[in-house]
């Protein structure tokens, strides 16, 4: 919304007469202005679209690639389940193989600890 003032102006017979104004924003420092980087996009938007569009497909391909894997996997504990072996085992040994052997082995001996504490063992 535009905001007026009203300022005297004499017509052409000499009367004055009453005319809106819009006000102005008060100017800013005189001198240079600072310059702004050049948006990247906006210097050549058809190379930043194809960017864009070829990190979107990348992404996508990588997604269809992970719903492949789960998948996988999905069917190797059934596999395992339809062998007779307890998939929460099978679950259990894969956690500790990826834990590096000290981690590993420090792990094994706080649960050892805890089962002789509680008369498990």
């Amino acid at each position: 919304m535009t905001s007026f003032t009203m300022r005297q102006e004499r017509a052409g017979d000499g009367s004055l007469r009453h005319v809106p104004t819009p006000l102005i924003a008060p100017a800013g420092k005189k001198g240079k202005k600072a310059r702004k980087p050049a948006d990247p996009i906006k210097a050549n938007p058809d190379s930043a679209a194809q960017q864009l569009a070829q990190i979107v497909e990348r992404i996508e391909r990588m997604e269809e690639e992970k719903t492949g894997i789960l998948d996988d996997i999905k069917d190797a504990y059934a596999e395992a389940k339809a062998i007779g072996f307890d998939t929460k085992g099978v679950r259990a040994i894969i956690a500790l193989r990826k834990l590096d052997p000290d981690a590993r082995q420090e792990a094994e001996a706080i649960l050892d600890t805890y089962k002789t504490a509680l008369g498990i063992v």
